[in-house]
């Protein structure tokens, strides 16, 4: 049985309607790897399934489909028993909030369990939840104290239901609104640069969480941050420092006298970064042959900066991860994509569809003149449209 067969009519003509217009789509099944790149994303996959670590680095053009390859990993990474923190660049985003405090309330806000369910909102919501969290803190606090003792205290009184002053307080303090020094002070938070949760660094609130899930009985954790060539449209002032948390999130991984690895909570961590295959070759990351990266500013604007400007991060992403082009470059791809698209429209649309997946790949490369994604996706549903 074809799986569009299982999918209700509705979910197939909002997908529909989403690619006709070129926009990501919910289902997973419509996405369709290149075949260049199933090594590398199996080898991924398999070592999530066997509770590793990895780091994988996500390129192509705009359009090739690199934040639906993203969502298609977490995908696969929700149904084997992960949780999951997505985070996509806001630039307006880190104007407002300064680099540090920006992926902090990320993280915390973002991170996503197995079931669908936010941690903040199990948090809010769910009694037992807070139970566990409490008992798992209170049981080995020294580990999670030696991480970030602020978050620490407000954690534990987050989750203590039988003080609603101190429970309120630390709820307001996750959600990055600072408080008075007497209020820290009741909270047993003794540093007094730590007024909320955006005070925290980064990787300290990354390795804390980190070390939570693990003893909550969960998997791991996966980390992806897509759109990261946004970076280069902010000012020097805000952009350096963003890069340098990028770098921070994946020593955990990257450096073997990490404290992380140092204390055995690396098992089950993958982080995964997209981003566009200019910025990369622009910043000297990659190489293309016969692709001049300097002379296509112009078309993409000129960055403000590259990655290369944090040595750190360039040098790591450019020898110790394992990049994946996502760009489809041949009509078997695109064969593979029409023969998904055609289940999912034939599922939804009473229509007759005349048309092989053959022939379709085959209009649509014609009507495009190019491998691109999107594009031959958009194309494709003109044509059927047309039917």
């Amino acid at each position: 049985m074809n799986i569009c067969e299982k999918c209700k009519v509705d979910l197939g003509i909002e997908n529909i309607d989403l690619m006709r217009n070129g926009m990501r789509t919910t289902c997973p099944y419509l996405y369709v790897l290149p075949k260049k790149a199933e090594l590398l994303h199996n080898n991924f996959v398999k070592s999530m399934e066997l509770r590793k670590w990895n780091f994988i680095l996500v390129s192509g053009d705009n359009g090739d489909g690199k934040s639906v390859y993203v969502k298609n990993l977490e995908n696969i990474a929700d149904k084997i028993g992960y949780p999951i923190v997505h985070i996509e660049i806001k630039d307006d985003q880190i104007s407002q909030y300064g680099p540090g405090p920006y992926f902090t309330l990320q993280v915390y806000n973002n991170l996503r369990l197995p079931d669908g369910e936010l941690l903040r909102w199990k948090i809010l919501e769910n009694v037992e939840i807070r139970k566990k969290i409490n008992s798992t803190i209170k049981n080995d606090l020294a580990s999670f104290e030696f991480w970030n003792p602020a978050l620490t205290s407000a954690l534990l009184h987050a989750t203590d239901d039988s003080n609603e002053s101190l429970k309120k307080m630390s709820l307001s303090w996750l959600n990055g609104e600072p408080k008075y020094l007497t209020d820290l002070r009741d909270m047993e938070i003794y540093d007094k640069t730590m007024k909320s949760l955006l005070n925290v660094p980064t990787d300290r609130v990354l390795f804390l969480l980190k070390d939570l899930l693990n003893k909550l009985g969960y998997k791991g954790l996966i980390v992806s941050i897509d759109e990261i060539e946004r970076v280069a449209d902010l000012n020097r002032p805000k952009s350096i420092p963003t890069l340098s948390v990028l770098r921070d999130i994946i020593n955990i991984l990257t450096s073997h006298d990490s404290m992380p690895t140092a204390r055995g909570i690396t098992e089950g961590l993958f982080v995964v970064y997209a981003i566009s295959t200019f910025f990369l070759g622009y910043s000297g990351v990659i190489e293309r042959t016969g692709v001049d990266f300097a002379a296509q500013a112009d078309k993409y604007s000129r960055p403000k900066i590259t990655l290369m400007d944090v040595p750190r991060l360039g040098t790591v992403l450019k020898n110790s991860a394992s990049q994946i082009d996502v760009s489809f470059e041949s009509l078997e791809d695109l064969k593979s994509l029409s023969e998904r698209v055609i289940a999912c429209y034939k599922q939804s649309i009473e229509k007759s569809i005349t048309v092989s997946f053959e022939e379709l790949a085959n209009k649509s490369f014609n009507e495009t003149n190019k491998f691109l994604a999107r594009s031959n996706v958009m194309a494709m549903i003109k044509t059927l449209d047309n039917l």
